[in-house]
């Protein structure tokens, strides 16, 4: 009876006047929900306000129509965008694009519980997270549909509940790993670079136990049950969706699906088998010219102010736990590294979970650096060192929202929807449009999610070979209208080409 009164009592406390006692019990307290807070809200000040063109108008489309996109496929990414496109809040543009915040955010929420558990202060973490909250790349792929703040927070919750198991090697707890681990594979294939580091922690910790049959067969069974993910592809071919960017158009203009019902069909989508030239492709000076990009990209993430101590809280985390400090030193290593040498002209949007391994070491080398101070014996410089070091953390925050918001702030941007209704706009009735990442899939998103000009055939470049659209085009030539975003010289070598509008419309040679 006692234990039921006291039991009744703190439930009692829990309703009256301790609002934040609840959310302790459910791992949301306060701190949590302010780091995910001020970023979230950041963001939704600067987020695009409908559909953004490249990559972002193929994710949305393919997320909101049930729709398949290129390699490799993100299932995970295209299941969760579906239920979240059905929001009652702006157009389905906007809401992909709120995805990419929601996920951002909860990003840094993950590192902050991360760093706690290293009893890293208050004030360390909140400069080491405002920076990286409003580090160009992070910030800008927290404002439009991508896949890759998505990856960043399934990423640190990895890492948190692998520090979660290393406390208790329990079977169930390595389970919860395996599983998210599977997810995030069935999200984005780089999940590949995170492993070495994943089997180093554990491997390190307790190998014995990760090793025993009752611990491997479980975890292994659910790393499975998350990489089934992968079977949502299947499902989509089977319905035959009208939105599809696993495959090719041939020279009659008819898309040809990767038959995703087959074991090679599905791998060469999902191993991203298309890209492969573009791996390993630097070396030399050339991939020297690559390191020295990389290093500057990382200096402007963190405003330079958050090289020393990121390279401090590096070297202090190794010698506090060396496990840990590996686990990191391998998962950026290796993230790092293969972006480095991976030719494709976006890929500096790629290195986001270099930066979120990079801003928990700069907090843990601001804390160091707080410490270092505090242990000055007199008390006058002691606490002066310590006022300026924290206002100099909270000043370049401020300093790095304040100058990266011109660069990032998309709040104002209709480009992409204005380009795309243009383009419908001057299209004759029955058109065909050719298009590359700026053009064809806004075209689309606005065909298959908004109704608008269905009579209209638009193709992305990217899927038909140059030899097949210039047959298509001669095939069609006088017979229908025809449009391409920017000419070559073979397609002018068989059309005149007249500017309308945002495109050329191309007409048959006298």
């Amino acid at each position: 009876m006692e234990k039921l009164a006291g039991s009744v009592s703190r439930h009692r406390q829990l309703a009256r006047g301790r609002p934040f006692a609840f959310l302790q019990a459910v791992s949301l307290d306060r701190p949590t929900l302010v780091a995910f807070g001020l970023p979230f809200a950041l963001y939704l000040l600067t987020l695009a306000p409908t559909i953004y063109n490249l990559d972002s108008a193929e994710l949305t489309t393919a997320a909101a129509t049930g729709g398949i996109v290129r390699a490799t496929g993100y299932p995970l990414y295209l299941l969760l965008g579906r239920a979240w496109s059905w929001l009652p809040i702006g157009d389905v543009g906007f809401r992909l694009n709120l995805f990419s915040a929601f996920t951002g955010a909860l990003t840094i929420a993950l590192v902050e519980r991360i760093l706690r558990r290293l009893q890293v202060n208050s004030w360390a973490r909140a400069g080491a997270l405002g920076l990286l909250t409003c580090a160009p790349f992070f910030w800008g792929m927290s404002l439009i549909a991508e896949v890759y703040t998505l990856h960043t927070a399934l990423m640190a919750g990895i890492v948190l509940l692998l520090m979660r198991w290393a406390e208790s090697p329990q079977p169930r707890r390595l389970a919860w790993v395996a599983l998210l681990v599977g997810l995030s594979l069935g999200h984005h294939a780089a999940t590949i670079l995170l492993i070495p580091g994943c089997l180093w922690y554990v491997l390190s910790v307790a190998p014995r136990r990760v090793i025993a049959p009752r611990a491997l067969i479980p975890a292994v069974f659910a790393l499975m049950l998350g990489v089934s993910v992968y079977l949502y592809l299947p499902l989509l071919y089977a319905a035959q969706p009208a939105f599809n960017y696993a495959g090719h158009y041939d020279a009659a203009g008819l898309f040809v699906p990767d038959n995703l019902h087959s074991i090679d069909g599905l791998l060469k989508l999902v191993t991203g088998r298309a890209f492969t030239g573009q791996m390993f492709a630097y070396q030399g000076n050339e991939l020297l010219g690559e390191i020295t990009h990389f290093v500057d990209q990382l200096s402007q993430a963190f405003f330079l102010v958050g090289v020393g101590p990121g390279l401090i809280g590096l070297v202090l985390l190794l010698r506090r736990d060396w496990r840990l400090g590996g686990m990191l030193v391998l998962m950026f290593a290796f993230s790092a590294g293969f972006y480095i040498d991976y030719r494709v002209v976006d890929k500096d949007t790629m290195f986001l979970p270099a930066y979120v391994i990079w801003a928990m070491w700069l907090a843990i080398g601001y804390a160091g650096l707080l410490k270092w101070i505090g242990m000055e014996r007199d008390a006058l410089a002691r606490t002066w060192g310590v006022r300026l070091l924290r206002a100099g953390m909270v000043g370049a925050v401020l300093v790095a929202t304040a100058w990266n918001w011109r660069l990032t702030d998309l709040s104002h941007d209709w480009s992409a929807r204005e380009r795309g209704e243009s383009i419908l706009r001057v299209a004759e009735p029955n058109a065909l449009i050719f298009g590359w990442w700026d053009t064809a899939p806004v075209v689309e998103y606005l065909q298959r999610v908004e109704g608008q000009r269905p009579d209209v055939q638009a193709i992305n470049r990217f899927l038909i070979a140059p030899t097949d659209m210039l047959r298509l085009v001669e095939r069609d030539l006088g017979r229908r209208p025809i449009y391409i975003d920017s000419l070559t010289s073979d397609v002018l070598s068989v059309a005149r080409a007249r500017l309308a509008g945002p495109v050329y419309e191309l007409r048959p040679r006298r």
